[in-house]
């Protein structure tokens, strides 16, 4: 008889702490980045010297831009912005030189369908370490 209780201690055991580890749910951007081997830094004004061909999608209102070799630097859209697919080729509308917030990111997928992505915020992102 006393198998019985001690199985459902460590049954409660085992699922309580299955429930201790990661929040249900899909990841944050935190956990997205962390992915990525980079947490989010200052607010940027202006990035000069960016790279289109090396970007990430995080989420519908988050994009890694840069993420190769060299600096790397968060979207932060003002809208949610659908159209963004691996495959996508990305360009950008810009009102001076550089990007910054208030400028477009345009994403085209396969089909030649366009969306414009306005930008609400950009973001260093700093190694994770």
């Amino acid at each position: 008889m006393r198998v019985l209780p001690a199985f459902f201690t460590l049954v409660a055991v085992l699922l309580l702490a299955g429930c201790a580890g990661r929040p249900f749910g899909p990841p944050t951007l935190d956990d997205r980045l962390a992915d990525l081997g980079y947490r989010q830094g200052a607010a940027m004004d202006t990035i000069l010297g960016f790279d289109l061909s090396g970007w990430h999608y995080l989420d519908t209102r988050h994009l890694a831009l840069g993420t190769g070799l060299g600096r790397a630097y968060l979207v932060d859209f003002a809208v949610p912005c659908r159209n963004l697919a691996a495959g996508n080729r990305l360009g950008y509308r810009s009102r001076a030189a550089g990007l910054r917030p208030g400028d477009v990111l345009v994403s085209t997928d396969a089909r030649g369908n366009r969306m414009e992505c306005p930008i609400g915020g950009l973001y260093r992102l700093d190694p994770w370490r």
